[in-house]
């Protein structure tokens, strides 16, 4: 009777997660079917001029169009293979030097306020100099990418890392656990979610990189359509490359959180 019981509160129990989850799709849903409307009936009835905000329909024709050009995939590919590299460096280095800060306390006193000075500099300021230095190529936009991507990932695993509960340290040391012990079995599985955070929030920092290192100088990539349209004055296809460029970020997003939610099993919000 008691197995009876368990299993018909088990029941209900799991569904109310399951119900919510689709509730709150269906609100999103709604959502975007209204800022469709107005977006579409905006223009038509002369509220906003369409050469701020073309119809959403001659957005979407103008989409369309692109994406069938011969010279888009071009351009994308470019850019995506900016977005990556400088996504994968970035997290690296600032995987790396977060370690660094977190496990030693000299390198962070010596090295941190410098970390953060460099931090506070407009990244954009830097931009001109990559070109002058790395060229128009592709470096210069990984480059750029790289330095706006790393720093969330340093500072997500450096305050990951120190915030592993020192009663936890005190038990693997008791064990005679060794330092890399208690790092690969304590520290680095309890900082892992907030890293994972800043890994993330890197991702979306590579994108911004990689076009603003085309605005400033390049002769290919979606920044540069972005910047060609945008003197021709066809908004319609400047809505449609920053539809990619959006499509392109929320799709590495939704990747990593997929992986997160993989790899990270043991978090306590898995399931919300």
């Amino acid at each position: 009777m008691a197995n009876e019981r368990t299993d018909l509160t088990a029941g209900p129990a799991r569904s109310k997660p399951a119900s919510g989850k689709w509730r709150y799709r269906a609100y999103s849903i709604a959502i975007a079917v209204v800022i469709v409307l107005i977006w579409e009936l905006a223009p038509a009835f002369g509220l906003i001029h369409e050469i701020i905000l073309p119809r959403f329909s001659d957005t979407a024709w103008a989409l369309w169009t692109l994406v069938n050009q011969d010279f888009f995939l071009r351009h994308f590919t470019v850019t995506v293979r900016e977005i990556l590299s400088g996504f994968v460096l970035g997290t690296l280095i600032g995987f790396v030097l977060g370690i660094a800060l977190a496990v030693w306390p000299v390198v962070k006193k010596v090295t941190y306020p410098f970390v953060v000075a460099f931090q506070s500099i407009p990244k954009i300021v830097f931009a001109p100099l990559f070109i002058a230095w790395f060229g128009f190529g592709e470096t210069s936009k990984v480059v750029m990418a790289i330095v706006i991507s790393f720093f969330p990932v340093l500072i997500n695993t450096m305050v990951g890392l120190e915030s592993v509960p020192q009663d936890a340290r005190t038990l693997m040391r008791s064990l005679r656990a060794t330092p890399l012990q208690i790092f690969w079995k304590v520290s680095l599985p309890h900082a892992l979610p907030i890293i994972s955070a800043g890994v993330k929030a890197a991702l979306t920092f590579a994108v911004i990189g990689a076009i603003v290192g085309e605005f400033v100088g390049a002769s290919v990539g979606l920044g540069f359509l972005l910047e060609l349209y945008n003197q021709q004055l066809r908004i319609d296809r400047v809505y449609a490359v920053i539809f990619v460029l959006a499509a392109i970020g929320a799709f590495g997003y939704f990747i990593l959180e997929w992986l997160d939610r993989k790899v990270i099993f043991w978090r306590d919000d898995n399931n919300s």
